[in-house]
């Protein structure tokens, strides 16, 4: 009963916040503007970030980088990135929704290109990433009712979730070689 309500509340915040723009696959050219979410919690999620920045430099793609970072942070321990692009834990709602004010970060731009890097498909993902107003959305994480055009998943074999976690670095050299190839 308690999952009904809380589904209910968050269909009920989708259908209020989700984007109405016609996404498709475009070309690199096409790309002006790029909105990366990372999960703060990755392996070395500091140089995932730095790949990130190198390749929207060397294609002349403006990157805004948002991380997630849904850790219980004892007292005193510090976030790792800027508070005002990280969504954490304590801002969520009862049901999952991240706060309106940083969701508007992603929903009130020009982004051309929506990119998430976390490998779930957890609610906070699935929020931001139907609420993005960019005209091209790819992701790690098929689901149902996903809003992804382009899924990239790594092939590792076993199902531990670290595992799964360890080569997003080489999942996004994957997913940007492929980016670059679409004409």
């Amino acid at each position: 009963m308690f999952d009904f309500i809380i589904n209910w509340f968050r269909r009920r915040r989708l259908k209020r916040d989700a984007s109405d723009v016609p996404t498709c696959i475009l070309p690199l050219h096409k790309v002006g503007y790029a909105n990366v979410v990372i999960d703060a919690q990755e392996p070395d999620f500091d140089r995932l970030k730095e790949d990130i920045l190198a390749w929207g430099r060397a294609n002349g793609v403006k990157i805004s980088i948002f991380f997630i970072d849904l850790r219980k942070l004892s007292k005193g321990e510090l976030l790792l990135t800027s508070i005002q692009t990280t969504i954490i834990r304590k801002e969520l709602s009862w049901y999952g929704a991240p706060p309106l004010e940083k969701a508007r970060l992603l929903m009130d731009d020009s982004a051309d290109l929506f990119i998430s890097m976390i490998d779930s498909s957890d609610f906070l993902v699935d929020y931001l990433c139907k609420c993005s107003h960019a005209r091209f959305k790819v992701g790690r994480k098929a689901y149902p009712g996903h809003a992804f055009d382009m899924i990239v998943t790594n092939n590792a074999s076993g199902n531990l979730r670290n595992e799964l976690r360890t080569d997003s670095r080489e999942v996004f050299a994957f997913m940007t070689d492929y980016l670059n190839k679409i004409q």
